[in-house]
């Protein structure tokens, strides 16, 4: 008897199995682009949101620390898709965007935002940043007089007075 069960043991066949790789195959193909766009859009925020701290903390170095002595700005560079942090016409930090993310453009005179004494921007502006599979952007927006710094899905509604 414990021969015969031995013996009666069941397996998968060839076909069972490349029919069950074909069904789970399709359903990575349906799904993945999902999870491609959502996790895609998140890193594209992350580096808006990311972008926008480093403009407030270089703020907030140009009122702390001797403004007089010192000139803060962050320069953008469009083709390189970096942006420089400087001092004194020194670079402090280079920051590169992620290879699948384009800085795409920006509004600023000479691409430089640069700061007051007061951590005041000279001139407000608008970063754009683009997702290259996707086409998403967002934009991180500096007011002109407050220097008030955001990120948004949109451009902003006044986008011609900057």
């Amino acid at each position: 008897m414990f021969w015969q069960v031995l013996r009666e043991e069941r397996a998968f066949t060839l076909a069972e199995l490349l029919a069950v790789l074909a069904v789970a195959g399709t359903l990575l193909l349906l799904v993945l682009p999902a999870v491609l766009g959502v996790l895609s859009g998140r890193s594209l925020y992350a580096a808006a949101r990311q972008m926008a701290a480093d403009i407030r903390t270089w703020q907030q170095r140009a009122l702390a620390e001797q403004p007089e002595l010192y000139t803060y700005e962050v320069q953008f560079n469009v083709t390189g898709e970096t942006y420089l942090l400087m001092r004194a016409n020194t670079v402090v930090e280079t920051r590169r965007l992620p290879v699948y993310l384009d800085l795409e453009a920006t509004n600023f005179s000479e691409q430089v935002l640069r700061f007051n004494a007061r951590g005041a921007p000279l001139a407000g502006g608008t970063v754009t940043l683009r997702e290259k599979l996707t086409g998403r952007r967002y934009y991180v927006i500096v007011a002109p007089v407050t220097g008030r710094v955001r990120v948004s899905p949109s451009p902003p509604s006044s986008w011609n007075d900057y």
